[in-house]
């Protein structure tokens, strides 16, 4: 592919979805640590200088991945849940489906306030927070959707948690490991869970808690 600097603000737009779209490729053969921005350039025929013409620098093309994958997660959220709750076991276990679906937003978010975030331009930093912000807006009004005797605070502690838990979780699972190709070891004590079992367990003590925090 042999790149012409875009001219227009659509042409921007679709250069910087394709940048991106090729460190998004790179992330899934290499993983995050072996990406480089050069190599993003080069799988697009991309100068490193033309580059430069788009992001500061490989930490705003993944915070910028990442922003997407958020976004579509709660996109996703919203699509798949809606009215209140009434069986919470069948809520919980579509709600750990819902996240493993997301793996890559789950992966990168682990990493994004410690290594990330290290090296990213503040201007990219600072669009990540406030896109951040608005996408928990949007779980809250959600959960208060699902959980109608939730006060606004509980609203915001269960998004808090539910996602807290599963950037803890998933590096974890044996889903991850599978993934980045890390050795599972087989041993009971040593060897690595599934995401879904423990986290719908997380899930349904988070909710009890929740429903006690009411009493």
């Amino acid at each position: 592919m042999d790149f012409i600097r875009a001219r227009g603000e659509e042409q921007k737009k679709i250069r910087i979805q394709q940048i991106v779209d090729a460190a998004a490729s790179l992330y899934a053969e290499v993983g995050y640590d072996k990406v480089t921005f050069s190599q993003i350039g080069r799988k697009l025929s991309f100068s490193r200088l033309n580059l430069y013409n788009y992001f500061h620098c490989k930490e705003d093309i993944f915070l910028t991945l990442l922003l997407q994958d958020i976004g579509e997660m709660v996109e996703d959220a919203g699509k798949t849940f809606s009215g209140m709750v009434t069986d919470r076991d069948a809520f919980c276990l579509a709600w750990a489906a819902m996240m493993l679906r997301h793996q890559r937003m789950m992966a990168l978010f682990s990493i994004v306030n410690t290594v990330i975030l290290k090296d990213a331009s503040s201007e990219m930093h600072k669009q990540f927070r406030v896109e951040m912000r608005q996408a928990s807006r949007e779980l809250i009004t959600l959960a208060q959707e699902l959980f109608p005797e939730f006060t606004p605070e509980q609203a915001f502690l269960f998004v808090d948690c539910v996602t807290g838990y599963a950037l803890t979780l998933y590096p974890a699972s044996l889903e991850y490991k599978n993934r980045m190709h890390i050795e599972v070891f087989q041993d009971p004590v040593w060897g690595s869970r599934d995401f879904v079992s423990q986290y719908v367990m997380f899930l349904k003590v988070l909710l009890k808690g929740l429903d006690k925090q009411a009493e």
